[in-house]
Order: C-alpha cells, then structure tokens, then sequence
C-alpha cells in the first residue's frame, strides 16, 4: 500500500511538470550598407541575442560574401530589436524592433534593411519541401535604389522567380544543381529596355541544398563610398 502511495504521488508531481518547449531556428543578417566594416547588436526581448558584421565572410561556398547561420531559441513571441553597436551596448541606440512569432521547429530569418538611413527589419519563413537530386534557391532585394529586377543561372531565365522590387523576397525555386553556374541579376533599361546584369557571382548549388541570394547595398551611394554598392550576398539555408 505504502508502494502504491508513493507511486500515486510520483504520477501526480510529474503531470504537474512543466512541458518542455518547443525548438525553433532563428538566423539574423544585417543587410544595410551603413555597416560596412562594423557590427550592430541584436536584441531580444531586450537581452543579447547576437552580432553581425555587415561583411562578415562567408565559409564553404565561393563567392559567399555575408555568413549566417542559424540559433536554436525557444519557440514563442518575442521582440527583436537591431542596435547601433556592440561594442558599446549601454550606449547603442535601436534602429528598428518588431515582433515575431516563432513555431517549433520552423526556420526564420531576419533581415536589418535601409533606405538612406530608415531602417527596417523583414522577416521570412525558410521552410521549404527539399528535393535530394535539385537545388532550392530564392532571391531577397534588399537594394533600395536598385529597381526591378530578375535572374539568371548562367543565361538561362528563372522563369518561377517573378521580377522583384525593394524588400521583395521570392518563393524557393528547384533549379538543377552546377559546379559553378554564374548567378545574374538582370534589370531592364528604362530608356532602351536593353537587358542588363546589375550583379554577377559564381559559386556551386548543390542538390539538396538551399539557398538564398540577397541583393543588398546602392546601385550610386548617396555619399559615393564604393564600399555601399551593389553586391550579392549568398547564405546556406540547409
């Protein structure tokens, strides 16, 4: 009887325990061109969540310019500031903060954007369905002076990408994967209509990988610095 009272018991604290929440992944990218050579602070919930140089190098594929990567953080609501600095957090002003919603298991991230110093953050959904013999690639447009754009592997259209414009973000697209396909984005000429390349970069897709390409930075600086202008950045999902 004494057993089987401490069992009760047991059963009964154990119910009582809290459940054990849920995993989701976070990555954070800075992609204003004001950062240049610097690191802003990322906030969440007004703890420190994170760094990112603007150009921090990229590992494990060539040509990738900006490397992130993902965080496991409980799922759940949380505000997600961006700062001026990390070096002096005490001191650094918020740029921008929104909410998010993050569900166990899902794959997210956050972009720092800007248009002549108005910041923004967007965010997005990375889920996606992976094929083992394809490549998953999108497009973020993150260049506020850049206009509609396009792109091609190679020289051949991504017809399932539509044309994009400022803070745009594609839907991932299955592409055969390549050793080295050159990556164009492709803008038309407003006077002309003559096709364009705005960027171009080479780097492996491989299959089942994916990928997303983030065009970030000035076609003309307002303040001429050549270190703002348009580049296109790469990062490995999965």
């Amino acid at each position: 009887m004494i057993s089987a009272a401490l069992l009760a018991l047991g059963c009964e604290k154990e119910s009582e325990d809290p459940a054990t929440p849920g995993l989701a992944h976070l990555m954070v990218y800075n992609g204003s061109a004001d950062f240049y050579n610097a690191q802003g602070l990322v906030l969440k919930n007004n703890q420190p969540l994170g760094s990112r140089t603007y150009n921090d190098n990229g590992i494990g594929l060539v040509g990738a310019f900006n490397f992130a990567s993902y965080s496991l953080i409980d799922s759940g609501s949380y505000r997600i500031a961006y700062l001026d600095s990390s070096s002096i957090p005490a001191e650094a002003a918020k740029l921008s903060e929104t909410r998010v919603h993050l569900e166990n298991g899902q794959h997210y991230t956050l972009y720092l954007l800007d248009s002549l110093g108005f910041f923004e953050i967007l965010t997005t959904r990375d889920e996606v369905a992976r094929d083992p013999a394809m490549a998953n690639i999108r497009l973020v447009h993150l260049s506020p002076d850049a206009g509609e754009v396009y792109l091609r592997l190679d020289t051949a259209l991504v017809a399932d990408i539509k044309p994009l414009s400022f803070r745009g973000v594609s839907h991932f697209v299955k592409v055969g994967p390549d050793i080295k396909p050159a990556i164009r984005i492709m803008y038309k000429d407003k006077e002309t209509g003559e096709e364009r390349t705005l960027s171009r970069k080479s780097f492996p897709l491989q299959a089942g990988r994916c990928y997303t390409m983030i065009l970030r930075g000035y076609r003309d600086p307002a303040d001429g610095n050549v270190n703002k202008t348009i580049n296109l950045s790469t990062i490995t999902n999965y």
